[in-house]
């Protein structure tokens, strides 16, 4: 029989019992212990058996999918999925493309129609097992979130190993502070990337790779959203909020304030709580003037280029962007990308709406004028067809005689040939 060797790991699973090598050298003992040919083999590492998009796994449906193979041999059946609807229906999938599975440790057969309790109550076992550990790592870190353990400090503060203890980091607590004084001297979040950008400052991405010891594989940029998430940060005036969203059947949602979990004083202060106060009611000024400076929603178009102009450097969207200026109004649009990641990524292009007006009446009158001129010299051909029509007809007559003659005349000298052919062969005999 033609099988695949499959075997799966996930961080919850003991290590040295089940990895990836000491799964599939079972199998492959199973499969030359009782003759079984092995045409391939799949694997899925640190992936979760609730979850079904897996490379490993697509593999496998691939190859059954092609009729390349009769059976699919695993340790368990908990390796190919613990999702106990999931995984019927996956074995079910197996068994329509005729391949069975075989578990070795288990001693099951999904071609075998006793075995079908058995693997049933397996399911419901490896699913149980599933959600109870999910249930115990949801205890303790919401345990940890009581206690206000921190798993990962915010941009601007670091671990110390040694006190174990979080402190200011150097150059990315300066770096905050950097943030909250030109925005409150008045500068914008895109200006202030532009700034950081211009002095070299490392971003919170840049700083989290360091402490993973993770190589700089990537070009590390300020950008509008990430200012503007440091502007947000209440841990900077000392505070730890816990529980800021719950995960819900794969969805994480929002948790109302009042039941988020608060622990004062916890972060070295970075920033008064005054001065985050005066930040957040700037920011929320300026997203009340935003949404106050966009046209009403209608049932027509609000721009009406939106999204059929695009960057010629990077491919972006030009977005519209209303300017005020001396008590003028204008839309403008500009490179999505100039305006989240600034010139330092994609340099300025910008372009006013009644610009854009007035090419596309340019291009509309010369288009007219070019059809009109079209039209005439249409009409300037029909006239000179209409007046040599009647030539065009005798000469057509004319020619259509001649060629009529020609036919006769060829007609004619072909039997004149037949017949001196015929008068030779009568001499002969």
């Amino acid at each position: 029989m033609r099988v695949w060797l499959y075997a799966r790991l996930s961080n919850d699973d003991d290590m040295e019992r089940n990895s990836l090598e000491n799964q599939l050298q079972i199998t492959k003992d199973f499969a030359f212990a009782h003759g079984h040919a092995v045409v391939g083999s799949s694997f899925d590492d640190n992936r979760s058996g609730m979850r079904f998009d897996r490379e490993g796994l697509d593999a496998l449906s691939h190859a059954a999918e092609a009729g390349e193979l009769d059976g699919v041999i695993v340790k368990d059946l908990s390796r190919l999925g613990r999702h106990r609807v999931q995984t019927a229906l996956f074995l079910e999938y197996l068994l329509q493309c005729g391949v069975r599975v075989l578990s070795v440790t288990e001693g099951l057969d999904t071609a075998n129609d006793e075995d079908d309790l058995i693997i049933g109550a397996r399911a419901l076992m490896n699913d149980y097992y599933t959600k109870d550990i999910g249930r115990k790592i949801r205890t303790g870190y919401r345990q940890k979130q009581q206690e206000g353990i921190v798993i990962r400090p915010p941009f601007g503060y670091e671990k110390d190993r040694n006190i174990k203890k979080i402190v200011l980091h150097p150059e990315a607590s300066e770096t905050v502070r950097m943030v909250y004084r030109w925005f409150l001297s008045g500068l914008g979040q895109k200006e202030i990337a532009r700034r950081l950008n211009e002095l070299g400052r490392e971003t919170p991405a840049q700083v989290q790779d360091e402490r993973c010891g993770k190589a700089e594989s990537r070009n590390y940029i300020w950008s509008y959203p990430s200012v503007k998430n440091i502007l947000r940060e209440e841990a900077y005036t000392g505070v730890l909020v816990n529980h800021k969203s719950s995960e819900h059947h794969g969805k994480k949602l929002p948790v109302r304030k009042e039941e988020q979990l608060r622990h004062e004083n916890y972060y070295p202060v970075l920033i008064e709580r005054s001065e985050w106060e005066q930040v957040q009611r700037r920011l929320e000024e300026q997203t009340a003037d935003f949404y106050a400076s966009r046209p009403s929603m209608t049932n027509r178009a609000v721009h009406r280029y939106a999204g059929l102009l695009e960057c010629a450097d990077c491919g972006a969207p030009f977005v519209p962007i209303i300017r005020r200026w001396n008590g003028t109004e204008r839309i403008e649009y500009v490179c999505k990308t100039y305006g989240r990641l600034g010139k330092a990524v994609c340099p300025s292009h910008r372009i006013r709406e009644e610009a854009i007006d007035e090419k596309l009446r340019s291009f509309i009158a010369a288009l007219r004028d070019a059809m009109r001129s079209e039209q005439l010299n249409v009409h300037r051909l029909q006239k000179l067809n209409t007046f040599k029509a009647p030539a065009l007809r005798a000469r057509k007559e004319e020619l259509q005689q001649a060629l009529l003659r020609l036919d006769r005349e060829v007609d004619r000298l072909i039997m004149e040939k037949i017949s001196e052919r015929k008068d030779r062969n009568s001499d002969i005999l």
